[in-house]
C-alpha cells in the first residue's frame, strides 16, 4: 500500500467514505509471478468459499452461465463447472493462464474484459477481489453495469475487507507490518472502501440495488 499523498483533503475521503491512492500503480512482473503462486496456496479455502457462494447464489436465483473478470487462477469457475454452469473467465495476469489449466481444466482469456468482449449473455457476472487493484474501479463497474443492463444479467463484486471509519488511521501507513491492522502486509491494494464508500459508487455507475451479500467472499449483488 502506497501512503496517501499529502495534497489530497483528508475531508475528501471522510465525505465519500471511500480510500484510494490516486497514483499509478502497475504490478511489475515478478508480483504477477507472486500472485499467481498465491493462488495456489489459497486454492483449498477459495474451493469451499466457492461452494458457499454458488450454492447461496444458486439458491437465490436460476443462474446457467457465469462470467468471471479477475478470475486468477479459475478456482471458482472450476467449481461452477462442477456444477453445470457455462463459464468464462478473464485475467491480465499472464502466469495465472497455465495454472488455471493445468489445475482446473479452464481457459482463462489474458486480456482486459470489456462489455463488447462477448456478444452473449452470461446470468451472473462476478468480479471478486480485483476493483481494490485498480486506479478507477468506477470504469470497469460502468463497463458491467454496461453489459448486465444490455442482457438483464446480476453481479457480484468482492473486495477483500471493509476499511470503515475507525480504521482510517491505519491508511497513513506505508506497509502496515501489525497483524492487528486489517490492512496487514496490503502492498498492492490501491483501493480501500467503507461499507458505505461502495454502496455510492456501485449506485453512481448504475446499480439500481445494492445487496450486502457475505457467502463465501464478502460482497456485494448487484441488481441493473
Amino acid at each position: 500500500m502506497r501512503r496517501m499523498k499529502e495534497n489530497l483533503p483528508l475531508y475528501f475521503c471522510m465525505e465519500c467514505e471511500s480510500f484510494w491512492h490516486p497514483k499509478v500503480y502497475e504490478e511489475p512482473d515478478d508480483q504477477l509471478q507472486r500472485d499467481a503462486d498465491w493462488h495456489i496456496t489459497v486454492e483449498e479455502r477459495n474451493t469451499i468459499w466457492a461452494n458457499n457462494f454458488l450454492d447461496a447464489a444458486l439458491h437465490k436465483q436460476p443462474i446457467q452461465s457465469i462470467l468471471e473478470i479477475g478470475c486468477g487462477t479459475g478456482t471458482l469457475l472450476s467449481v461452477a463447472k462442477e456444477k453445470g454452469i457455462k463459464i468464462a473467465g478473464y485475467d491480465t495476469n499472464k502466469y495465472v493462464v497455465p495454472i488455471a489449466k493445468e489445475r482446473h481444466d479452464v481457459d482463462v482469456n489474458c486480456s482486459i474484459w470489456t462489455p463488447e468482449s462477448l456478444n452473449e449473455k452470461y446470468d451472473l457476472v462476478v468480479c471478486i477481489s480485483t476493483v481494490e487493484h485498480l486506479e478507477q474501479p468506477q470504469l470497469l463497474l460502468r463497463d458491467i453495469s454496461k453489459y448486465c443492463q444490455q442482457w438483464n444479467s446480476k453481479a457480484f463484486i468482492s473486495v477483500p475487507f471493509m476499511v470503515e471509519r475507525q480504521d482510517w488511521h491505519y491508511l497513513l501507513e506505508e506497509i502496515p507490518q501489525e497483524i492487528s491492522n486489517p490492512l496487514y502486509l496490503c502492498d498492492v491494494h490501491i483501493n480501500h472502501f467503507s461499507r458505505k464508500g461502495f454502496e455510492q459508487m456501485a449506485h453512481a455507475c448504475g446499480a439500481t440495488e445494492v445487496e450486502f451479500f457475505p457467502r463465501g467472499w464478502l460482497g456485494y449483488w448487484l441488481s441493473f
